[in-house]
């Protein structure tokens, strides 16, 4: 139903040729390219479509209710699309460049990465509470969280203190860290995004800058290897693991091969056995996130 109300609900058009066949679930992928007028894509029913709306990064799915960020980077934009109800968007100039989103508790988070921070939001966007980290602005580049059993979880590229002094010294300085009380849960990561729990107990990120999806726990020192690519964006059915593969903008002091792909694509992994089955092209430059919507 969702996937359907989004195509009635939002101008698009189909990209012939994906190569999703065979794949029956329906996925939402976020573009964040910040000039783009296509900010998602959709594959419903073995087709994928693009959907035109601005830039967008984090997405949440709370029944049938889709929260999307629209990526600004000094004020936060989000849309809340419900089928049978009004679309709703918000505004809030307090924070900005907001990179993920996440239920938890019945509290709406938010990851206002320009302002070193993760708030919770009110469904008329005001801010309830806010998490406040050390430095200036920019500094820590925290982008994501999940809730790995009682703990929410943040992925950053470290704990620089000064605006984007991360830059050029990101290299196995990434951190996964307890929101509550800023424990450090994994370290040497080397621009860590989409920290996830599957159904199974399996704890991953998206080592970014390395081009692998890595596991913990159980599985620790396992990974899958994406030549060429910029990990990001994590969903999976009980088939399959999809990985948002992006093609960097910004290449300077990354190493030969990361981030190099032409386009961006989507990483399609057997959930069982961690084998890369294939990978289909996205004909966007990168990709921010990915989530599973229900096929009804």
């Amino acid at each position: 139903m969702l996937a359907e109300y989004l195509l009635k609900e939002l101008p698009h058009s189909e990209i012939p040729d994906s190569g999703f066949d065979g794949i029956s679930e329906t996925l939402l992928i976020s573009i964040p390219n910040i000039d783009t007028k296509e900010g998602l894509c959709l594959l419903h029913r073995g087709k994928l479509y693009s959907l035109h709306i601005p830039s967008c990064s984090g997405l949440w799915l709370e029944g049938q209710k889709l929260y999307v960020s629209l990526l600004s980077p000094d004020h936060m934009r989000l849309r809340i699309y419900e089928p049978g109800k009004t679309t709703k968007e918000f505004l809030n100039t307090s924070i900005g460049d907001i990179h993920d989103l996440r239920i938890f508790g019945g509290e709406l988070y938010a990851v206002s990465t320009s302002t070193n921070e993760i708030v919770t939001l009110s469904e008329t966007g005001t801010i309830l509470k806010r998490w406040v980290f050390p430095g200036i602005g920019d500094s820590w580049h925290i982008n994501c969280i999940d809730v790995w059993g009682e703990k929410i979880v943040v992925s950053a590229f470290g704990k620089f203190p000064h605006f984007r002094a991360y830059k050029g010294r990101v290299k196995e300085a990434g951190i996964v860290f307890d929101m509550e009380s800023q424990e450090i849960l994994q370290t040497h990561l080397s621009c860590p995004h989409t920290p996830r729990l599957d159904e199974v107990g399996r704890k991953m990120i998206c080592d970014s800058r390395t081009g692998r999806l890595l596991f913990f726990d159980q599985d620790k020192g396992k990974e899958v290897m994406f030549d060429g690519a910029f990990t990001r964006g994590i969903a999976f059915s009980d088939k399959h693991i999809f990985v948002g593969l992006s093609s960097l903008r910004h290449r300077v002091g990354i190493k030969p091969g990361a981030g190099t792909q032409a386009s961006a694509e989507i990483g399609i992994v057997d959930f069982k056995t961690l084998e890369c089955l294939k990978k289909v092209a996205i004909p966007r430059r990168e990709i921010y996130d990915v989530t599973l919507l229900p096929n009804n």
